[in-house]
């Protein structure tokens, strides 16, 4: 993993709107975002998550190339399935 990478794991992106959850690269899974394969900034990234007994929300994060938060979004009304 390269220096820039490991400095992107520990960089924090965001704080939650929702429950104030501190929303870090590594939660993100950051590592396996290849730059290379992207044809359109900035990323979009929906992360569903629960924090302090605040039940499950989407918090869709719009990224650019540097991987900083340029903008965010959330969906209180989440539903996932195969």
């Amino acid at each position: 993993m390269s220096q820039t990478r490991k400095f992107l794991m520990k960089k924090l992106l965001t704080i939650c709107p929702v429950c104030k959850k501190r929303i870090f690269g590594k939660d993100i899974d950051i590592q396996k975002i290849d730059k290379n394969k992207i044809v359109h900034w900035p990323l979009k990234y929906v992360h569903c998550h629960q924090h302090q007994g605040v039940p499950f929300h989407a918090l869709t994060m719009y990224l650019d190339s540097n991987f900083a938060v340029r903008g965010r979004d959330v969906s209180d009304f989440l539903k996932i399935q195969d």
